[in-house]
């Protein structure tokens, strides 16, 4: 069984010297341009550790600081090297301009959380006018961006930002600027992160 972690560039480079689920080996498995970096297993990992998903996670950002990366959703798998070929190919139009997309960039979480009682009508528009120009604001920054739903009344923002590297000083610069101008609000910035919301799923 083929555990999937990321799909990237340059299959002749070396992997990174780092371990997967259960301290299995990485092995990269190519198709024309592209690789996919899995371990093998027996039986399906203890995907239920409390450190599995971490594990996933450091497995892919290590890919990241050498290469362009398309990172897999935690849990997907293929029977055989064969079928991850095969979805390699069935896609590969897709993974490069993913790649392509995401070359250079990283992934900042942002959450906006603002305690309040029950709202009227006006502050409700108050609010929602503010979580829009707090978006517009770091959307400026980024080259991309998705918008997710709030959880939760106090929930203000939600948010993803695909940024360029060199600026991540200018885009946690402008959060904290947010913050003071609004300290009756919460600003969560969580990253930089593999761009998991900017392409897709490749698994």
């Amino acid at each position: 069984m083929i555990w999937l972690y990321a799909v990237c560039e340059d299959p002749q480079r070396p992997l990174p010297d780092v371990s997967g689920l259960g301290g299995a080996p990485l092995e990269g498995i190519p198709d024309g341009p592209l690789l996919a970096v899995a371990t093998r297993h027996d039986h399906v990992p203890d995907s239920t550790a409390a450190d599995a998903l971490w594990t996933h996670q450091r497995v892919v950002e290590s890919i990241q600081r050498e290469r362009a990366v398309v990172p897999v959703r935690f849990g997907t798998r293929h029977a055989d090297p064969d079928r991850v070929r095969a979805a390699l190919a069935g896609r590969r139009g897709q993974l490069l301009a993913a790649l392509e997309r995401v070359r250079g960039r990283v992934e900042l979480a942002m959450r906006v959380i603002e305690p309040g009682e029950a709202l009227d009508g006006r502050a409700y528009l108050a609010r929602r006018r503010k979580a829009a120009a707090l978006h517009d604001a770091l959307t400026a920054l980024a080259v991309a961006e998705v918008r997710r739903p709030e959880r939760g009344g106090q929930e203000l923002l939600r948010g993803a930002y695909l940024v360029e590297r060199p600026a991540l000083r200018a885009f946690t610069a402008a959060v904290e600027t947010l913050q003071r101008e609004h300290p009756e609000a919460s600003l969560v910035c969580t990253g930089p992160w593999p761009a998991y919301s900017f392409v897709g799923d490749p698994g």
